[in-house]
């Protein structure tokens, strides 16, 4: 069956946690035929990291609050921007799921 560029559905999961987050997905059409087979990327990770279906949930702003980096990508960007002495014009955030939860339980 071809694939309209038009329209595609797909099944998705994201597991937004404390410490890590990450996603996995599959057609539509994959999934009704065989929902096991799912796609679940790999992060880039640091060297002392080998394999990692999840990142670190951690994020990077801007000074305007605009969107740098999220996990391995954020702490090894925040790292050299420390290392440069740098970072005070940014935002870093690490282990945040909790702090929405509190604000968006009030609305």
């Amino acid at each position: 069956m071809a694939i309209s560029s038009d329209y595609y559905s797909l099944v998705c999961a994201i597991d937004f946690g404390t410490t890590f987050s990450g996603y996995a997905f599959s057609s539509q059409e994959e999934y009704d035929h065989d929902p096991l087979n799912i796609a679940v990327p790999i992060w880039d990770t640091p060297p002392s990291v080998q394999i990692s279906y999840k990142t670190l949930t951690t994020l990077l702003l801007n000074k305007d609050q605009n969107f740098v980096a999220f996990g391995y990508e954020a702490e090894s960007k925040y790292a050299e921007l420390v290392d440069n002495e740098r970072n005070g014009e940014y935002i870093y955030i690490r282990r945040f799921k909790m702090l929405l939860y509190n604000t968006l339980s009030r609305f």
